[in-house]
């Protein structure tokens, strides 16, 4: 009697579990992301000091003497003079499109302007001057969702001379 329900009970085991499998082609959609495209002409022309700004999306600090340099995503370094940790002055801002990391060493900084890596005298901060450019020394910027950007969008869609600065948010 009981090797009678053992058949059925797997029959019906496996009706009932059949309905739980997910299908693994199935991803979570993400927000697609548009990037934020400068010329290269434009690009190379892009970095300059211009006045101190609030800080709205910071990333890495660097210490370096008693000066502060702290990156804004994407866009540039904001110069602090902390000879009086007390009461920190806010030098300027070093405009640089597509920034994301940043190097000293001496009186040179090193920083990445999009795919170029661009080197900035900064011997007198309130005088940064770049001396130094590598073209393409980076790879593109990647997206902060890489599966998620819009066909129009993409790469091979594009103006040739266009450089990633920066990824926005579609607002769908």
């Amino acid at each position: 009697m009981r090797q009678r329900y053992v058949p059925l009970l797997s029959a019906g085991l496996l009706l009932g579990l059949s309905g739980c499998f997910i299908d693994v082609d199935e991803r979570p959609v993400l927000p697609p992301y548009r990037p934020v495209l400068m010329s290269r002409a434009t690009l190379e022309q892009s970095v300059a000091l211009v006045p101190a700004r609030p800080m709205r999306n910071t990333g890495k600090i660097y210490l370096k003497d008693k000066y502060l340099f702290i990156n804004e995503r994407y866009e540039g370094i904001h110069i602090i003079d902390n000879h009086d940790p007390a009461q920190p002055r806010n030098v300027g801002f070093l405009r640089i499109p597509g920034n994301v990391d940043v190097a000293m060493r001496g009186a040179l900084l090193y920083a990445d302007n999009a795919v170029d890596l661009v080197t900035i005298n900064l011997a007198n901060p309130a005088d940064a001057r770049v001396v130094g450019r590598t073209r393409n020394a980076f790879p593109e910027l990647a997206p902060p969702e890489p599966a998620s950007i819009e066909p129009e969008y993409r790469p091979e869609n594009r103006p040739t001379d266009a450089v990633v600065v920066g990824w926005q948010k579609v607002n769908n």
